[in-house]
């Protein structure tokens, strides 16, 4: 036995969870929506959506790290426009989870003065919301994962965003799971990977009140403890 073992640690394999019959650490491909030269929705206080995804990130990966999860960051420097590239670097994870905030409808959107500077916002909205898509091959476990999430954001006291099942122009998307917020969606980064995937839309950020809470650490720790929990909670079924 003490030879194979160390045959395994010569090629890399982790011989000691193999010793202690411990499974290996699931690996969660943690996605940083969109990217600088198209930084998605600006905030009622004109900061990016990138930047509030990015802090999330950041937040999410530290406490998955400490859950002891294994984490494989995508778009993170902000240069990651080819979205199949990015469910390519995917390819290996257990689980893929994209991170990003909310806007709403340009119609909706009216202007007023921050610092001096025009923004943008609509108060009308909030909540968070979560996507799957019917394309991706696991779809039933990444409707599980879907639920599972929206379930933990709802214990953390986030409340769901319903606007997008709205029948007007540019929304009427269908739900999944209405009571949980999850609906579906055909985007990229959900239908090109292999994996259970999954997109969060953690909060509206053009709405003036849930703006400034997203930026919050706290808020962002409680957003972290929901993926946690939903993933330990959906991946071990």
């Amino acid at each position: 036995m003490n030879k194979l073992l160390a045959a395994l640690a010569l090629v890399g394999v982790a011989a000691a969870p193999l010793a202690m019959g411990k499974p290996r650490p699931l690996t969660v491909a943690v996605d940083v929506g969109h990217y600088l030269d198209a930084p998605g929705a600006t905030s009622a206080y004109g900061v990016t959506e990138f930047t509030y995804n990015s802090k999330l990130a950041d937040v999410l990966t530290e406490r998955l790290l400490a859950a002891g999860y294994t984490v494989r960051l995508i778009g993170d420097d902000g240069q990651s426009k080819d979205l199949q590239k990015r469910a390519k670097a995917a390819e290996g994870a257990d689980v893929f989870v994209s991170l990003h905030h909310d806007s709403t409808q340009p119609q909706f959107l009216q202007e007023w003065e921050v610092d001096g500077q025009k923004q943008k916002y609509a108060d009308r909205s909030h909540g968070f919301s979560v996507f799957v898509s019917k394309i991706n091959p696991q779809y039933s476990k990444s409707l599980a994962c879907a639920k599972a999430l929206g379930g933990q954001m709802k214990a953390q006291g986030f409340e769901v965003n319903a606007s997008h099942a709205e029948k007007i122009e540019g929304e009427g998307r269908e739900w999944a799971d209405e009571a949980n917020g999850v609906y579906t969606a055909d985007f990229v980064v959900l239908r090109a990977t292999t994996m259970p995937a999954l997109l969060l839309e953690s909060g509206v950020i053009v709405n003036r009140d849930e703006a400034k809470k997203l930026d919050l650490i706290t808020t962002r720790n409680k957003i972290a403890d929901a993926v946690i929990a939903a993933l330990g909670e959906c991946m071990k079924k």
